[in-house]
Protein backbone atom coordinates (compact mmCIF):
# COMPACT_ATOMS: atom_id res chain seq x y z
CA UNK A 1 0.00 0.00 0.00
CA UNK A 2 2.87 2.57 1.00
CA UNK A 3 4.66 1.61 -2.04
CA UNK A 4 1.63 2.13 -3.99
CA UNK A 5 1.48 5.77 -2.31
CA UNK A 6 4.64 7.09 -3.34
CA UNK A 7 4.44 5.54 -6.62
CA UNK A 8 1.43 7.87 -6.87
CA UNK A 9 2.94 10.72 -5.56
CA UNK A 10 5.99 10.59 -8.36
CA UNK A 11 3.44 10.49 -10.95
CA UNK A 12 1.69 13.41 -9.36
CA UNK A 13 4.86 14.98 -9.04
CA UNK A 14 6.29 14.38 -12.97
CA UNK A 15 2.50 15.61 -13.69
CA UNK A 16 2.69 18.80 -11.81
CA UNK A 17 6.13 19.49 -13.35
CA UNK A 18 5.27 18.78 -16.95
CA UNK A 19 2.12 21.17 -16.84
CA UNK A 20 4.41 23.77 -14.96
CA UNK A 21 6.87 23.71 -17.75
CA UNK A 22 4.49 24.12 -20.22
CA UNK A 23 3.14 27.37 -18.65
CA UNK A 24 6.51 28.79 -18.12
CA UNK A 25 6.83 27.81 -22.10
CA UNK A 26 3.77 28.88 -23.10
CA UNK A 27 3.84 32.57 -21.24
CA UNK A 28 7.56 32.56 -22.08
CA UNK A 29 6.01 32.40 -25.68
CA UNK A 30 3.30 34.76 -25.33
CA UNK A 31 5.45 37.53 -23.97
CA UNK A 32 8.24 36.78 -26.47
CA UNK A 33 5.62 37.17 -29.40
CA UNK A 34 4.18 40.37 -27.60
CA UNK A 35 8.15 41.95 -27.25
CA UNK A 36 9.06 40.61 -30.61
CA UNK A 37 5.11 42.74 -31.97
CA UNK A 38 6.28 45.93 -29.53
CA UNK A 39 9.81 46.29 -30.83
CA UNK A 40 8.45 45.89 -34.50
CA UNK A 41 7.72 49.78 -34.47
CA UNK A 42 11.06 50.93 -33.18
CA UNK A 43 12.38 52.77 -36.19
CA UNK A 44 9.39 52.69 -38.45
CA UNK A 45 7.31 54.95 -39.97
CA UNK A 46 3.13 54.46 -40.13
CA UNK A 47 1.74 55.43 -43.03
CA UNK A 48 -2.01 57.24 -42.06
CA UNK A 49 -3.81 57.95 -45.20
CA UNK A 50 -6.94 60.22 -45.11
CA UNK A 51 -10.47 59.52 -47.34
CA UNK A 52 -11.29 62.86 -47.89
CA UNK A 53 -9.42 66.14 -49.04
CA UNK A 54 -7.18 68.71 -47.25
CA UNK A 55 -9.49 70.75 -44.81
CA UNK A 56 -12.25 68.20 -43.90
CA UNK A 57 -13.10 67.00 -40.50
CA UNK A 58 -11.83 63.45 -41.65
CA UNK A 59 -8.71 65.11 -42.24
CA UNK A 60 -8.69 66.86 -39.21
CA UNK A 61 -9.09 64.20 -36.80
CA UNK A 62 -6.46 62.59 -39.16
CA UNK A 63 -3.69 65.00 -38.62
CA UNK A 64 -4.57 65.30 -34.82
CA UNK A 65 -4.21 61.43 -34.79
CA UNK A 66 -0.71 61.51 -36.82
CA UNK A 67 0.71 64.31 -34.28
CA UNK A 68 -0.26 61.96 -30.88
CA UNK A 69 -0.52 58.57 -31.82
CA UNK A 70 3.22 57.66 -32.60
CA UNK A 71 3.87 58.68 -28.92
CA UNK A 72 1.92 55.73 -27.83
CA UNK A 73 2.73 53.27 -29.83
CA UNK A 74 5.73 51.11 -28.07
CA UNK A 75 8.86 51.85 -30.07
CA UNK A 76 7.68 55.21 -31.02
CA UNK A 77 7.21 54.75 -35.13
CA UNK A 78 7.12 58.18 -36.91
CA UNK A 79 3.70 58.53 -38.74
CA UNK A 80 3.52 60.18 -42.10
CA UNK A 81 -0.17 61.79 -43.32
CA UNK A 82 -1.09 61.85 -46.76
CA UNK A 83 -4.66 62.56 -48.17
CA UNK A 84 -6.35 59.95 -50.62
CA UNK A 85 -9.62 61.41 -51.63
CA UNK A 86 -11.78 60.20 -54.01
CA UNK A 87 -15.16 58.59 -54.57
CA UNK A 88 -16.76 59.90 -51.18
CA UNK A 89 -14.35 58.17 -49.84
CA UNK A 90 -13.95 54.73 -51.63
CA UNK A 91 -10.77 55.68 -53.16
CA UNK A 92 -8.88 55.47 -49.51
CA UNK A 93 -11.10 52.41 -48.63
CA UNK A 94 -10.62 50.22 -51.82
CA UNK A 95 -6.72 50.92 -51.90
CA UNK A 96 -6.13 49.99 -47.98
CA UNK A 97 -8.25 46.63 -48.70
CA UNK A 98 -6.33 45.68 -51.84
CA UNK A 99 -3.03 47.23 -51.67
CA UNK A 100 -2.60 47.94 -48.19
CA UNK A 101 0.05 45.36 -46.60
CA UNK A 102 -1.02 43.73 -43.73
CA UNK A 103 2.15 44.62 -41.29
CA UNK A 104 0.27 46.87 -39.38
CA UNK A 105 1.84 50.02 -40.98
CA UNK A 106 -1.17 51.34 -42.85
CA UNK A 107 -3.62 53.15 -40.72
CA UNK A 108 -6.78 54.98 -42.74
CA UNK A 109 -8.83 57.63 -41.39
CA UNK A 110 -11.66 56.51 -42.58
CA UNK A 111 -15.16 57.86 -44.02
CA UNK A 112 -17.73 57.09 -41.83
CA UNK A 113 -20.43 56.19 -44.03
CA UNK A 114 -18.78 54.15 -46.42
CA UNK A 115 -19.97 51.13 -45.34
CA UNK A 116 -23.52 52.11 -46.47
CA UNK A 117 -22.14 51.94 -49.94
CA UNK A 118 -21.06 48.06 -49.66
CA UNK A 119 -24.55 47.69 -48.07
CA UNK A 120 -26.41 49.11 -51.54
CA UNK A 121 -23.81 47.01 -54.04
CA UNK A 122 -21.98 50.22 -55.36
CA UNK A 123 -20.12 48.90 -58.16
CA UNK A 124 -17.44 51.50 -56.90
CA UNK A 125 -16.96 49.82 -53.09
CA UNK A 126 -13.77 47.06 -53.69
CA UNK A 127 -13.49 45.88 -49.57
CA UNK A 128 -15.57 44.25 -47.65
CA UNK A 129 -15.61 46.88 -44.74
CA UNK A 130 -16.28 43.84 -42.04
CA UNK A 131 -12.48 42.23 -43.03
CA UNK A 132 -10.96 45.83 -42.37
CA UNK A 133 -9.17 45.98 -39.06
CA UNK A 134 -10.56 48.46 -36.98
CA UNK A 135 -8.10 50.75 -34.34
CA UNK A 136 -10.87 52.67 -32.98
CA UNK A 137 -13.23 55.66 -33.49
CA UNK A 138 -13.74 58.74 -30.98
CA UNK A 139 -16.76 60.87 -30.96
CA UNK A 140 -20.11 59.62 -31.23
CA UNK A 141 -23.06 61.85 -32.53
CA UNK A 142 -26.39 61.11 -32.24
CA UNK A 143 -28.46 63.09 -34.02
CA UNK A 144 -30.99 65.88 -32.60
CA UNK A 145 -33.44 68.46 -34.12
CA UNK A 146 -34.03 72.01 -32.32
CA UNK A 147 -36.04 75.24 -33.39
CA UNK A 148 -35.82 78.38 -32.71
CA UNK A 149 -38.25 79.43 -29.27
CA UNK A 150 -39.93 82.11 -31.29
CA UNK A 151 -41.65 79.64 -33.92
CA UNK A 152 -44.34 77.40 -32.82
CA UNK A 153 -42.36 74.68 -33.45
CA UNK A 154 -41.69 73.80 -29.91
CA UNK A 155 -42.47 69.67 -30.05
CA UNK A 156 -43.14 66.75 -32.69
CA UNK A 157 -47.07 67.23 -31.89
CA UNK A 158 -46.77 70.73 -32.67
CA UNK A 159 -44.65 70.61 -35.91
CA UNK A 160 -47.37 67.26 -37.11
CA UNK A 161 -50.38 69.72 -36.40
CA UNK A 162 -48.85 73.00 -37.81
CA UNK A 163 -50.22 74.51 -41.32
CA UNK A 164 -47.20 75.85 -42.39
CA UNK A 165 -44.31 73.14 -42.32
CA UNK A 166 -41.05 74.17 -40.80
CA UNK A 167 -37.92 75.69 -42.37
CA UNK A 168 -35.11 73.39 -42.03
CA UNK A 169 -31.92 74.12 -42.68
CA UNK A 170 -29.64 71.78 -44.95
CA UNK A 171 -26.33 71.60 -46.84
CA UNK A 172 -27.86 69.38 -49.42
CA UNK A 173 -29.81 66.17 -49.94
CA UNK A 174 -26.82 63.62 -48.91
CA UNK A 175 -26.08 65.54 -46.09
CA UNK A 176 -26.78 63.38 -42.64
CA UNK A 177 -29.07 65.72 -41.73
CA UNK A 178 -31.33 65.80 -44.77
CA UNK A 179 -31.13 61.69 -44.69
CA UNK A 180 -32.15 62.18 -40.73
CA UNK A 181 -35.03 64.52 -41.66
CA UNK A 182 -36.60 62.92 -44.41
CA UNK A 183 -36.96 59.28 -42.24
CA UNK A 184 -38.43 61.15 -39.30
CA UNK A 185 -40.85 62.54 -41.86
CA UNK A 186 -42.15 59.00 -42.61
CA UNK A 187 -41.44 57.33 -38.94
CA UNK A 188 -43.48 60.51 -37.45
CA UNK A 189 -46.13 61.06 -40.19
CA UNK A 190 -45.08 64.89 -40.22
CA UNK A 191 -44.12 67.20 -42.82
CA UNK A 192 -40.87 69.32 -43.18
CA UNK A 193 -39.76 71.79 -45.80
CA UNK A 194 -35.68 71.72 -46.43
CA UNK A 195 -33.92 74.41 -47.30
CA UNK A 196 -30.90 73.51 -48.88
CA UNK A 197 -27.90 75.42 -50.64
CA UNK A 198 -25.65 75.82 -47.26
CA UNK A 199 -22.22 75.50 -47.44
CA UNK A 200 -21.28 74.50 -43.92
CA UNK A 201 -22.57 74.05 -40.64
CA UNK A 202 -21.31 76.94 -39.31
CA UNK A 203 -23.69 78.63 -42.68
CA UNK A 204 -26.53 77.05 -41.59
CA UNK A 205 -26.51 78.20 -37.70
CA UNK A 206 -26.08 81.58 -39.68
CA UNK A 207 -29.02 81.10 -41.12
CA UNK A 208 -31.08 79.99 -38.05
CA UNK A 209 -29.82 83.59 -36.39
CA UNK A 210 -30.90 85.25 -39.20
CA UNK A 211 -34.68 83.69 -39.61
CA UNK A 212 -33.96 82.04 -42.74
CA UNK A 213 -35.03 78.22 -41.71
CA UNK A 214 -36.50 77.51 -38.49
CA UNK A 215 -35.22 73.97 -37.06
CA UNK A 216 -32.06 72.76 -37.82
CA UNK A 217 -30.93 68.91 -37.24
CA UNK A 218 -27.44 68.16 -35.82
CA UNK A 219 -25.12 66.21 -33.88
CA UNK A 220 -25.91 66.52 -29.74
CA UNK A 221 -22.25 67.01 -29.93
CA UNK A 222 -22.76 70.60 -31.55
CA UNK A 223 -24.15 72.10 -28.18
CA UNK A 224 -20.89 72.69 -26.58
CA UNK A 225 -19.89 75.39 -29.09
CA UNK A 226 -20.59 78.32 -30.58
CA UNK A 227 -23.45 79.59 -31.03
CA UNK A 228 -25.35 76.66 -29.66
CA UNK A 229 -23.73 76.83 -26.08
CA UNK A 230 -24.82 80.99 -26.35
CA UNK A 231 -28.50 79.52 -27.55
CA UNK A 232 -29.29 77.21 -25.14
CA UNK A 233 -28.07 79.95 -22.55
CA UNK A 234 -30.25 82.18 -23.78
CA UNK A 235 -33.30 79.90 -24.13
CA UNK A 236 -33.26 80.95 -28.05
CA UNK A 237 -33.76 77.22 -29.38
CA UNK A 238 -35.98 74.52 -28.08
CA UNK A 239 -34.78 70.46 -28.82
CA UNK A 240 -37.87 68.78 -29.90
CA UNK A 241 -36.51 65.70 -30.85
CA UNK A 242 -33.15 63.27 -30.30
CA UNK A 243 -32.13 60.09 -32.38
CA UNK A 244 -31.74 57.46 -29.85
CA UNK A 245 -32.25 54.87 -28.73
CA UNK A 246 -29.78 55.89 -25.60
CA UNK A 247 -30.68 59.59 -24.58
CA UNK A 248 -28.14 62.01 -25.27
CA UNK A 249 -26.06 63.62 -21.85
CA UNK A 250 -25.73 66.27 -23.50
CA UNK A 251 -29.34 67.48 -24.32
CA UNK A 252 -32.61 67.73 -22.65
CA UNK A 253 -35.07 65.09 -21.74
CA UNK A 254 -36.39 65.33 -25.04
CA UNK A 255 -37.98 62.05 -26.50
CA UNK A 256 -36.25 59.80 -29.01
CA UNK A 257 -37.59 59.08 -32.45
CA UNK A 258 -38.63 55.34 -31.12
CA UNK A 259 -40.18 56.73 -27.77
CA UNK A 260 -42.82 58.75 -30.14
CA UNK A 261 -42.79 56.15 -33.08
CA UNK A 262 -46.06 54.13 -33.53
CA UNK A 263 -45.98 50.58 -33.25
CA UNK A 264 -46.64 50.39 -37.16
CA UNK A 265 -43.12 52.38 -37.84
CA UNK A 266 -41.18 50.04 -36.02
CA UNK A 267 -39.46 48.27 -39.11
CA UNK A 268 -38.17 51.95 -40.18
CA UNK A 269 -36.80 52.85 -36.40
CA UNK A 270 -34.93 49.65 -37.44
CA UNK A 271 -33.64 50.91 -40.71
CA UNK A 272 -32.86 54.27 -39.37
CA UNK A 273 -30.60 52.42 -36.51
CA UNK A 274 -28.99 50.93 -39.48
CA UNK A 275 -28.37 54.08 -41.80
CA UNK A 276 -27.56 55.92 -38.93
CA UNK A 277 -25.22 53.70 -37.43
CA UNK A 278 -22.34 55.88 -37.92
CA UNK A 279 -23.71 58.74 -35.60
CA UNK A 280 -21.92 56.22 -32.75
CA UNK A 281 -18.42 56.04 -34.68
CA UNK A 282 -17.63 59.72 -35.62
CA UNK A 283 -13.76 59.24 -36.32
CA UNK A 284 -12.76 55.48 -37.22
CA UNK A 285 -9.75 54.26 -37.72
CA UNK A 286 -8.29 50.60 -39.64
CA UNK A 287 -5.59 49.07 -40.82
CA UNK A 288 -5.36 46.06 -43.66
CA UNK A 289 -7.10 43.01 -43.52
CA UNK A 290 -4.35 39.89 -42.26
CA UNK A 291 -2.45 42.25 -39.78
CA UNK A 292 -1.27 40.24 -36.41
CA UNK A 293 -3.31 39.85 -34.07
CA UNK A 294 -0.59 41.01 -31.61
CA UNK A 295 0.31 44.45 -33.99
CA UNK A 296 -3.79 44.81 -33.86
CA UNK A 297 -3.86 44.91 -30.22
CA UNK A 298 -1.04 47.18 -29.60
CA UNK A 299 -2.57 49.76 -32.33
CA UNK A 300 -5.85 49.50 -30.40
CA UNK A 301 -4.35 50.00 -27.13
CA UNK A 302 -2.52 52.74 -28.06
CA UNK A 303 -5.00 54.30 -29.73
CA UNK A 304 -7.14 54.04 -26.51
CA UNK A 305 -3.92 55.53 -24.44
CA UNK A 306 -4.13 58.48 -26.85
CA UNK A 307 -7.60 59.34 -25.94
CA UNK A 308 -6.60 59.53 -22.73
CA UNK A 309 -3.61 62.08 -23.38
CA UNK A 310 -4.53 65.34 -21.98
CA UNK A 311 -3.17 67.43 -24.74
CA UNK A 312 -4.46 64.88 -27.17
CA UNK A 313 -8.44 65.56 -25.39
CA UNK A 314 -7.96 69.10 -25.43
CA UNK A 315 -7.07 69.60 -28.87
CA UNK A 316 -9.78 67.64 -29.99
CA UNK A 317 -12.81 69.39 -28.40
CA UNK A 318 -11.02 72.47 -29.52
CA UNK A 319 -10.71 71.65 -32.93
CA UNK A 320 -13.60 68.37 -33.54
CA UNK A 321 -16.19 69.56 -30.38
CA UNK A 322 -15.03 66.14 -29.01
CA UNK A 323 -16.77 65.89 -25.42
CA UNK A 324 -13.16 63.88 -24.14
CA UNK A 325 -15.07 60.77 -23.43
CA UNK A 326 -17.51 58.91 -26.17
CA UNK A 327 -15.52 56.36 -27.86
CA UNK A 328 -15.49 53.14 -29.55
CA UNK A 329 -12.61 50.69 -28.98
CA UNK A 330 -11.47 48.74 -31.64
CA UNK A 331 -13.31 45.66 -30.57
CA UNK A 332 -16.30 47.74 -29.77
CA UNK A 333 -16.09 48.82 -33.33
CA UNK A 334 -15.08 45.60 -34.90
CA UNK A 335 -18.50 44.54 -34.17
CA UNK A 336 -20.36 47.04 -34.61
CA UNK A 337 -19.58 47.42 -38.33
CA UNK A 338 -20.14 42.74 -38.74
CA UNK A 339 -23.61 43.52 -37.00
CA UNK A 340 -24.30 46.36 -38.94
CA UNK A 341 -23.35 45.44 -42.92
CA UNK A 342 -24.71 41.77 -42.10
CA UNK A 343 -28.27 42.25 -42.81
CA UNK A 344 -31.20 40.44 -45.27
CA UNK A 345 -31.97 41.37 -48.59
CA UNK A 346 -35.34 42.70 -47.44
CA UNK A 347 -33.38 45.27 -45.71
CA UNK A 348 -30.91 46.36 -48.04
CA UNK A 349 -33.96 46.93 -50.71
CA UNK A 350 -35.33 49.42 -48.27
CA UNK A 351 -32.11 51.12 -47.51
CA UNK A 352 -31.76 51.91 -51.16
CA UNK A 353 -34.91 52.99 -52.07
CA UNK A 354 -34.72 55.46 -49.07
CA UNK A 355 -30.89 56.71 -50.33
CA UNK A 356 -32.29 57.42 -53.80
CA UNK A 357 -35.29 59.43 -52.54
CA UNK A 358 -32.95 61.32 -50.18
Amino acid sequence: MAGREIHGHRQDSKAAFFFALLWVVAGYSSSSVAQEARSFYEGKTIQLFVASGAGATTDISARLVGRYLGKHIPGNPGIIVQNMPGGGGLLGANSLYNVGKPDGLTILAVSRANYLDQMVGRVEVKADFRKFNWIGSFNKSPMMAACRTDTPYKSIAAIRGAKVPPRFGQSGTGSISYVFGSLVEKILDLKIKNVTGFQSGRETDLGMERGEVDCRATSDITVIRAPWNRWVKENFVTFVLQQGPEKSTLLPPVPTVAELAPPESKPLVNLMDIMLAYTEFERPFATSPGVPKERLQILRESFERMLKDGEFTADAKKLLDWDGKTYLSGEQLQKKIEVTVTQPADVIKRIKEILEES
